[in-house]
């Protein structure tokens, strides 16, 4: 299998011709933006800038809602760092989750970037690599796109929710995705659709129409172990 090189790292040969031909442009330093359906990925000198997708939150809103919940205005230069990461990451995620076959580079000389993720590409398709297994077994369970909803009634017994968690299911009293989810409170999909997973788990959340709390996790016994292993990696 051939193999390219950039930045220092060895990169596999990627599936698809999107992948091949950003490794290709990864591995020859090249600057500017790959367009895929649905969004664009950006490169600077072979290193990965940034990631775009009409189906997740973009860094300005992010931003927005960071500063917001800071009830500073602004946010460090590290947190902005941090956030051009995630927004990168969530929005490959997703643009390479059908493996897209439709891409067109444009090179420039330089990237209209406010604030660049800068990551190897190798370390970008490992990630999402990672996230589209996780994914992969969630979703026996629920997807970005599935339907969740609050309760009726919550469970007796006590469970303790970060303020993020409680904040989905306060959005979630009305059927709502956790994709919806996401672009209301400028989080990450991946993110709000694990913690969607987690809540469903508790029994403060069910997919309407399935069975809610442990009894969601019952359905054909490869998926239920999948699931339950999932979920004890999650809670570890």
């Amino acid at each position: 299998m051939s193999r390219y090189r950039a930045r220092g790292a060895v990169l596999p040969a990627a599936k698809g011709p999107v992948l091949s031909r950003l490794g290709k442009a990864a591995a020859s330093g090249r600057t500017g933006m790959l367009h895929v359906p649905g969004g664009a990925i950006y490169l600077s000198e072979g290193m990965v800038a940034y990631a775009e997708s009409r189906r997740t939150p973009d860094l300005a809103v992010r931003l927005e809602k960071a500063a917001a919940v800071a009830h500073t205005g602004t946010v460090s230069l590290l947190e902005r760092r941090w956030l051009a990461r995630e927004a990168t990451v969530d929005a490959a995620t997703e643009l390479l989750a059908g493996r897209p076959r439709q891409a067109r580079f444009r090179a420039c000389a330089e990237l209209d970037v406010s604030v660049a993720a800068t990551m190897p590409l190798a370390v970008l398709i490992s990630e999402v690599s990672r996230r589209h297994e996780i994914s992969r077994q969630m979703s026996a369970i629920l997807t970005a796109d599935t339907v969740i909803a609050q309760r009726p009634r919550l469970p007796g017994h006590v469970v303790r929710v970060s303020d993020f968690q409680w904040a989905i299911v306060m959005l979630a009293r009305h059927p709502v995705t956790p994709r919806h989810l996401a672009l209301e409170l400028g989080q990450s999909v991946f993110g709000t659709t694990i913690e969607s997973f987690r809540m469903v788990s508790m029994g403060l959340l069910a997919v309407p129409g399935a069975p809610a709390g442990p009894a969601a996790m019952a359905g054909a016994p490869g998926q239920a172990r999948a699931a339950i292993s999932f979920i004890r990696a999650l809670g570890g």
